[in-house]
């Protein structure tokens, strides 16, 4: 009677708004929810009800009366999809499992042999699903949530007691607001770059799906990237979310993986790619095949790893209505679930002015008949001389090559500086005269790379192991590396960063440890990347000063102190329509941004558009001697740096960002919008409001006038 009463009360609420994947008319929400689903778990906000023959699920927004689907309960005319398609959509779940050769087939609830055993507890249900034929077996636990759902699968669930049978890939609730072609306006969101959108239509160009794991690559897996200086690679998905709108400023949700990210994977459908549904999920990787070589001429085999991963997954969808149902609004929400849980936190007020990186290269090793000569291009001296000549307080220096020989030797265990650049009594009081102006210093840190020439280490006991037993291999910075297991990296780096932050009481800004996540195959000690993640998040909790991180993965936001080189935009797929500044709007307020180094930028007055629209700060990359002193060494990817060309420049820049972006410095983003064509409004939570023109004629609301590629700060918002 109660979930009667409670459907008859709702139908008058309802809009018309459509949910899942096709429109449905407001009267009939008795229609959407057919006898197999029953009302699980409510509270003020939603009702969650479940399909326990296929575990798929329904959620009502009682704030909107809007009712999200998980999936399809019947086909309709021109869906276009087969027997295997149609269980994948109906299907709380689905596997993929490979047998003995390694082959792999996808299957699903609906169209399988399962013993599935389905039980209401307080909040929602539990649920073991028995894929019968293959003695695969998984546990799933949805609960509501006050802002919406969580569904977990427990590592410790998960049984494969046939040995010619392995669980491959967990498909968990692929269409989950999946719409039919352009049925619904609105977009996809996938967090590559800074953020991008897929619009809902029901054609696309793209001839493929997108498929990225979060976090990139594991070369404990492939051993080694493909390496070309001259082809840009797309950007790693560093935040393990993804989003829906359905109608913008109506109804969204956002999906943010909590646990499972370091095997999970983003794969994203627009329609006209095989079926007609826009649809986007979360697969998690339990067993991959690989390629294992038997001799030296390139024969092998293909096999499946020796160990399943073990990971639990956890999985929290949001759900935003009104004016919170934008990508502006997921990426509220996401600032949300961070802060929530203490990763995110406020920074001590400073400086009312914004920061500025500078980047300074120390020097570099020049090979000359049969030894090597350091090449001096910025003295701690001059750093301090050109920080003084600047005059701008709010300076967050970064010292990169100050290792003895420069930026292509490794440094060592203890804190050694290049003695044609100074001494460590010099360089700590540059660190300190910073520091003491409302400035920062850090140290340039690689904490897992091993240089492929280098010395110091053991490349018996130091160096992780992929999975063909080769060591794993990748570049940085034009640096051909290997990579520290973990043992020798928590050695190496707890004593080098205890130097660092007691004898110059200065920062580190760690490259690579925050980005790149690997397996290891060790002898000595497996681990895969889950335990990977771990390791460096405990490791890097016990520092003891400053971290500023590089392009980093969400797992070391806690102890992150400022993010640099932040992406400006997307990676260009054929399929994305929009670059938006998601995790600008995530950050802001919480931990400074900075953009890539500006001297490096192809066209200067758009990126500083995009830093002024997106609220990041600026960097540059300097050294006190002219670039063609290191033409032939490895730091020749440095090819415009010299203070005496950039110095004006970066005054100048700097000043011009500040003027607008200082007034908000340390808000939060509450909006962004499009006024027109090419000119956006960032409003901010202190009121004030940042238009930004990227035309080349001015912009006017009223007797508001933003000039052509300009910028302006008024109070308040435009109408």
């Amino acid at each position: 009677m109660k979930r009667i009463f409670y459907l008859l009360l709702v139908l008058g609420m309802l809009s018309g708004l459509t949910g899942g994947p096709r429109p449905v008319a407001a009267a009939a929400l008795s229609q959407d929810l057919p006898p197999a689903y029953r009302l699980v778990a409510e509270n003020t906000r939603f009702a969650l009800y479940a399909n326990p023959e296929t575990l798929a699920l329904k959620v009502l927004d009682k704030q909107s009366g809007y009712l999200w689907h998980s999936g399809l309960d019947e086909l309709a005319p021109g869906d276009r999809l087969n027997k295997s398609w149609a269980a994948f959509a109906s299907s709380g779940f689905s596997i993929e499992y490979l047998d003995n050769k390694a082959i792999n087939r996808r299957i699903s609830i609906s169209n399988s042999n399962c013993d599935l055993r389905f039980t209401p507890v307080a909040g929602g249900f539990d649920a073991e699903v028995t894929f019968v034929d293959f003695g695969i077996t998984l546990g799933l636990q949805v609960r509501l949530e006050e802002s919406g759902i969580s569904v977990q699968v427990p590592a410790a669930s998960i049984r494969q007691e046939i040995p010619d049978f392995r669980l491959g890939l967990l498909y968990l609730y692929p269409f989950f607001g999946a719409t039919r072609g352009d049925e619904v306006p609105g977009y996809m969101f996938i967090p590559d770059g800074s953020g991008t959108l897929i619009q809902l239509r029901a054609t696309t160009k793209a001839k493929t799906m997108f498929y990225g794991k979060y976090y990139g690559p594991d070369l404990g897996m492939i051993t080694a990237l493909p390496h070309n200086p001259a082809i840009r690679r797309p950007y790693r998905l560093t935040l393990p979310v993804l989003g829906m709108v359905h109608g913008e400023g109506q109804n969204a949700y956002l999906a943010v993986v909590a646990q499972g990210a370091s095997y999970g994977e983003l794969h994203a459908h627009p329609a006209g790619i095989i079926t007609n549904f826009n649809f986007l999920y979360n697969a998690f990787i339990y067993n991959e095949s690989y390629f294992q070589a038997t001799n030296r001429a390139g024969a092998g085999v293909t096999v499946i790893q020796p160990q399943t991963n073990a990971f639990d997954v956890e999985v929290h969808y949001r759900f935003l209505s009104g004016q919170e149902a934008t990508y502006t609004g997921m990426a509220r929400a996401y600032q949300r679930y961070l802060v929530e849980r203490g990763i995110l936190r406020r920074p001590a007020a400073g400086s009312p002015d914004i920061g500025l990186r500078l980047e300074f290269l120390g020097g570099d090793k020049e090979k000359v008949l049969f030894w090597q000569r350091m090449i001096p291009m910025t003295t701690v001296a001059q750093l301090q001389q050109i920080v003084t000549d600047l005059g701008i307080a709010n300076v967050e220096v970064v010292y990169y090559g100050w290792q003895p020989l420069g930026a292509s030797s490794m440094p060592g265990r203890s804190l050694r500086l290049e003695g044609q650049l100074g001494n460590l009594t010099e360089l700590r009081e540059v660190a300190q005269r910073l520091i003491a102006n409302g400035g920062q210093f850090s140290l340039y840190l690689d904490p897992q790379a091993a240089f492929v020439d280098g010395k110091g280490y053991s490349s018996g006991g130091d160096l992780a192991l992929s999975i063909t037993r080769a060591h794993p291999q990748g570049y940085n910075r034009n640096m051909p590396l290997y990579y520290f297991n973990f043992a020798a990296l928590q050695k190496r780096y707890r004593s080098l960063s205890a130097d660092v932050f007691s004898q110059l009481g200065a920062g580190l800004a760690l490259d690579g440890i925050g980005a790149v996540l690997y397996s290891d195959f060790s002898e000595r000690q497996v681990f895969n990347r889950e335990q990977t993640l771990r390791a460096y998040q405990q490791l890097l909790a016990e520092s003891e000063g400053r971290l500023a991180f590089y392009t980093p993965n969400d797992y070391v936001f806690g102890v992150m102190s400022a993010y640099y080189d932040i992406p400006l935009g997307d990676s260009g797929y054929l399929f994305t329509d929009q670059a938006v500044p998601f995790l600008q709007i995530a950050l802001a307020g919480y931990v400074p941004c900075y953009g890539p180094a500006l001297n490096f930028s192809a066209d200067l007055e758009e990126d500083l558009l995009r830093h002024i629209d997106y609220g990041v700060y600026p960097s540059y990359f300097l050294s006190y001697e002219v670039t063609g002193k290191i033409l032939n060494t490895r730091s020749d990817w440095i090819y415009t740096s010299s203070y005496a060309q950039w110095g004006p420049i970066v005054a100048e820049t700097y000043a011009r960002l500040n003027r607008v972006l200082a007034p908000v410095k340390g808000q939060e983003i509450v909006a962004r919008e499009q006024l027109a064509p090419g000119v956006w409004a960032t409003t901010y939570a202190n009121g004030k409001q940042i238009v930004v023109n990227f035309n080349p004629e001015p912009f006017s609301s009223g007797a508001f006038v933003v000039n052509a590629r300009d910028a302006a700060l008024r109070d308040g918002v435009l109408p």
